[in-house]
């Protein structure tokens, strides 16, 4: 795939470098083997990586994270996307966002589009304002990429995200559901800026909204009152709730979690999510 490796070649291009560096030069810029802080007395993060900024204090300089270069290649994007998500998921919590751990992978699943060029993740406003910005081709028709089924993914992005135009539609939803603001605008220089911005949870009206359109069939909706029943839940005790096999229980909660309704524990058990509980409290 072009786009990786060209990320990893010719790494000066998109942020003002002056020369490229091969595949090694970039291995040198980080011994840490997973990420690098930007600080003094070490070596400066190689242009074209992608960057995540957090800013813990308005008027402080961010404190910046970066995958180790290693991982910016063809072979090893599942595991570049994994990162970037949980790392910027994983920075905001630390700061007590409300934004769910799937707006983040949704948002960052579209870097595939773009390349990876230029990418910079910005949190915000205590982890409650996601910022993503790229250099690729941009989004033409805003309206449209918003709507579930419009994908500019190719065959070749296809291998590392679904490409069916679900996404940024997703995104909107939950992000509806928790009063908040999804924008997309073109960024400067070429490519596209998408900030997420939810109320901190001092700051959530208490007037009436109506329920999103997730549209789940009346097994998914207990299953998700099941998980917030029983709490952190696996697919075996579902099924033995419902009445139902195990692989069909564990196709719902993958159904759900895709919705940024529940999120997976590492022991493979769900629990729901902000935008779960801002659901079913306008469906019950």
């Amino acid at each position: 795939m072009a786009r990786t490796r060209g990320l990893a070649s010719d790494h000066g291009s998109s942020l003002g470098a002056s020369s490229s560096a091969s595949r090694a030069d970039l291995r040198g810029a980080s011994r840490s083997g997973g990420s690098q802080a930007h600080r003094p007395g070490i070596e400066p993060i190689p242009p074209d990586l992608p960057r995540i900024a957090v800013y813990t204090e308005p008027t402080a300089a961010p404190r910046i994270l970066s995958p180790d270069p290693s991982l910016v290649t063809e072979a090893r994007t599942l595991e570049l996307l994994d990162w970037l998500s949980r790392t910027a998921y994983n920075a905001a919590l630390e700061q007590g966002t409300r934004i769910p751990p799937q707006v983040f992978r949704e948002l960052v699943d579209n870097l595939v589009h773009a390349d990876f060029r230029r990418v910079v993740i910005t949190i915000l406003d205590g982890g409650n304002t996601l910022r993503i910005s790229d250099g690729g081709p941009g989004i033409a028709d805003k309206e449209a990429a918003l709507r579930p089924g419009f994908t500019s993914a190719d065959a070749a992005a296809k291998q590392f995200i679904r490409g069916v135009g679900s996404g940024l539609s997703i995104v909107q939803e939950i992000v509806a559901a928790l009063m908040g603001t999804l924008k997309v605008e073109d960024n400067l220089g070429g490519g596209t800026v998408i900030t997420v911005r939810v109320p901190s949870g001092e700051q959530v009206p208490l007037a009436p909204t109506s329920p999103p359109s997730y549209n789940l069939s009346q097994r998914q909706l207990k299953t998700l009152l099941l998980v917030m029943e029983l709490g952190p839940v696996g697919p075996t005790r579902i099924a033995e709730e419902l009445g139902v096999s195990t692989s069909t229980a564990y196709r719902d909660l993958v159904s759900l979690e895709e919705l940024g309704l529940v999120a997976a524990e590492a022991s493979g058990r769900r629990s729901l999510t902000d935008a779960a509980m801002a659901y079913l409290d306008t469906v019950l």
